[in-house]
């Protein structure tokens, strides 16, 4: 006999910074009743918190898996499954409890966890959840660095130039400013001549010329320490130093690179050499074990006097930046860091044709998404008509000849109930927004992360030195070597995939992992997506 599922409602309110697009508790828990009316869902409790789920401790979700543990619920309900998690200890609770069959489903917007889900998926879509921040932050500085190759400053342009306000988010481009650049520009003809100082050029401008300095208080007149910036920058010859880096750039130059390092001199600073370094793998990546310095990467190039060839070398060894530590430890080959990050990846290597099932199974879920999303939509679209016709029928009644003497609705009533429906309508429209930007998150991470376990340790052995130091750091973090060894910290989702692969292989040789694999994964989506879709 099959044993009904009885849910618990689980709702929370992330307190991270990173985290504060999250729907409200408030928007949760409507959609999350039109879920259980849906599918006609027994409910038998609600916990609701707002608290970080970056750490086990949250006094709500603690009470939760008690009561499910005493027998009150086997099941969640949810609105993602990162609102349930996003740290191992929380994760490795929620799976072993699905797995024991104590919880029987996990119930979200978008799918549905079951008690014989595959073990490899659940893994990383849980271990995502507390990715996803992360990489937030990390897209957007990726995003900033591209916009830098790409020949625009990221950032607030300098005096004289103006950010483009309506170009495309990453590609907005650097105007002149056409009022205050022939302004700085006569600041900088001053400065040529020799005969001004900082502070008097600077005194012209403000009080002369009339310039001033945009900022969040409104314009301002420029000081003192302004005017060195403004000379000390390459910007104004077409430069511009971005994360270490000097880059060329695309914005329109107001002086010549010799009348800079004019400047230069006439300030008494001597000119930053344009110095070039050579592209060597793992650079700036790795630390020392013992020091905590950065790890350099050394190239040695030797003459084979038995056959007059030349031959490179390439040696890692530690900086000994820090004079009070005499730092013993040894250099390390070039091919032996590589045979040791080959070994890393192995781990956590899935078979190739893992992808193309992992793949459509993860395709078929998110046309499931798409289907729940279009009938919210739907539902939300017709909340929103029938707002818009109250506010039209409120609206005729005011002007209506019944109405002349304000008997049936007078100013105040107006006043109330429009404000009251407007709203209604407001929130209406933001619910419509949230469901219409839902969509491929999951997908596209999950994806991700399988596409680099199948493919990094192929593309690692034939890469070169770019493409190596990329995948290292894409594989983890926290570099450390010591006596010989790197140690490796893998980002969490590849250690989830390296813990999943230990847990079948233990239960079939590695030869046949892939059938293994590919089997039980079938199994349990196949499944899933069955009773999903039949509700």
């Amino acid at each position: 006999m099959e044993v009904k599922t009885k849910y618990l409602i689980y709702l929370r309110k992330s307190t991270d910074s990173e985290d504060r697009q999250i729907q409200s508790i408030e928007d949760q828990k409507k959609e999350l009743q039109k879920i259980a009316s849906q599918f006609k869902l027994e409910i038998k409790g609600t916990y609701q918190e707002s608290h970080s789920a970056k750490k086990p401790g949250r006094p709500e979700f603690n009470k939760m898996i008690a009561d499910i543990k005493r027998g009150r619920a086997n099941g969640i309900l949810c609105w993602k499954i990162n609102r349930l998690t996003r740290n191992p200890t929380d994760s490795g609770t929620l799976q072993q409890l699905l797995q024991d069959g104590i919880i029987q489903s996990i119930q979200t917007a978008g799918r549905e966890y079951k008690t014989d889900d595959n073990v490899l998926i659940m893994s990383v879509e849980t271990g995502m959840a507390n990715q996803y921040i992360q990489d937030l932050r990390r897209d957007v500085k990726r995003g900033m660095l591209s916009k830098a190759e790409k020949g625009w400053r990221p950032g607030l342009a300098p005096i004289g130039y103006k950010n483009d306000r309506g170009g495309k988010q990453g590609s907005k481009i650097i105007h002149v400013d056409e009022e205050k650049f022939p302004i700085v520009r006569k600041m900088w003809d001053l400065m040529l001549t020799g005969e001004y100082s900082v502070p008097k050029i600077i005194d012209i401008a403000n009080n002369e010329w009339g310039l001033r300095k945009s900022s969040a208080k409104g314009d301002t007149k420029l000081h003192e320490s302004h005017g060195y910036k403004i000379f000390n920058n390459p910007f104004y010859y077409g430069k511009y130093d971005w994360v270490g880096k000097t880059y060329q750039g695309h914005h329109t130059p107001m002086i010549t690179p010799a009348e800079f390092d004019y400047v230069q001199k006439l300030l008494g600073i001597k000119s930053k050499p344009q110095t070039r370094h050579k592209d060597l793998p793992y650079r700036g990546t790795i630390r020392c074990g013992e020091c905590g310095c950065h790890i350099t990467t050394e190239q040695k190039i030797k003459r084979i006097k038995s056959d007059n060839t030349i031959k490179t070398y390439l040696y890692h060894h530690c900086t000994n930046k820090k004079i009070d530590i005499d730092c013993q430890q040894k250099s390390i080959t070039f091919e032996e860091i590589n045979r040791q990050v080959m070994e890393k990846l192995d781990k956590i290597t899935l078979p190739a044709n893992f992808l193309d099932f992992a793949l459509k199974i993860l395709k078929r879920d998110n046309e499931l998404e798409i289907n729940d999303r279009n009938t919210l939509i739907k539902s939300q679209q017709r909340a929103f008509n029938d707002c818009q016709k109250r506010l039209d029928n409120l609206y005729a009644l005011y002007i209506s000849r019944g109405n002349t003497n304000k008997e049936l609705l007078n100013d105040d009533e107006l006043k109330t109930q429009k404000s009251y429906l407007l709203k209604e309508k407001a929130e209406i429209e933001q619910q419509l927004d949230n469901l219409s930007q839902r969509a491929d998150e999951w997908l596209e991470l999950t994806e991700k992360t399988f596409k680099f376990a199948i493919y990094a340790k192929h593309n690692f052995n034939e890469g070169d030195y770019e493409t190596k130091t990329s995948i290292l750091r894409a594989l983890g973090s926290n570099f450390v070597l010591k006596d010989g060894k790197v140690d490796i910290t893998l980002r969490k989702q590849y250690q989830l995939i390296e813990n999943a692969l230990e847990s079948i292989s233990v239960k079939t040789p590695r030869l046949e992992l892939t059938d293994f694999a590919l089997s039980e994964t079938k199994t349990a989506h196949s499944k899933a997506v069955f009773e999903t879709m039949s509700g």
